[in-house]
This record gives structure tokens, C-alpha cells and sequence, in this order.
């Protein structure tokens, strides 16, 4: 399995309405594409300006296929005022996990 993890921090007071947003706009549009698995948005209760967003997919090729859709930057192109700097992407491929099925159908 593929995971994509993008760290976010927004602008003070702007968390409601990029929370708004994810719900509204990303997790639908994500969650369309083939091989996605879940969508999910973690917040940071210790500094409530920061965020992860976390997608999972099948395999890496699901996720470019995405990203080649033009989704990814459609969606990316509405945080950009939210921001106070620039999002973090990176990929993880799971390794380990504790259900060995997981391991086994990937």
C-alpha cells in the first residue's frame, strides 16, 4: 500500500475553513479515484495551525494517475490562500502493519 502524507500548516483561525473545504472538496474527489483506500485529515490539537492530510492508495500508479488527472492541483490551487507556508508531501509504502493481510494482498 501506498500513503501519501501532506503536513499543512494554515493561517491563524483558518483551520474551520480548510477543514470545510477537505470535507467538501478533497475527500469526495479523492475518494473517486481507483485504488484509493481512505482519505483522512489529522489536526494537531498541541498547535491547532497544523495538519496532516493522509490519503492511501493500492499502489504508487494510483496515486499518479491522480495526480495526472489535474485533481490534485485543482484541489491544492484553493488551500493556497489558507496556507501560511508551503505544504510538505512525502510517500510512505507500508512495510509492516498489524494486519498481516494488508502485507499479503500488496
Amino acid at each position: 500500500m501506498y500513503v501519501r502524507l501532506v503536513f499543512v500548516k494554515v493561517k491563524k483561525r483558518k483551520m474551520d475553513e480548510f477543514r470545510n473545504l477537505y470535507l467538501e472538496e478533497v475527500i469526495p474527489i479523492v475518494t473517486k479515484h481507483n485504488g484509493n483506500r481512505f482519505v483522512h485529515l489529522l489536526e494537531n490539537r498541541e498547535n491547532e495551525n497544523e495538519a496532516i492530510s493522509v490519503t492511501a492508495w493500492d499502489k504508487k500508479e494510483n496515486f499518479e494517475a491522480y495526480v495526472r488527472s489535474g485533481d490534485f492541483a485543482r484541489t491544492s490551487e484553493k488551500y493556497s490562500p489558507i496556507f501560511s507556508e508551503n505544504p510538505v508531501e512525502k510517500s510512505y509504502e507500508v512495510t509492516a502493519s498489524s494486519d498481516p493481510l494488508i502485507l499479503r494482498i500488496f
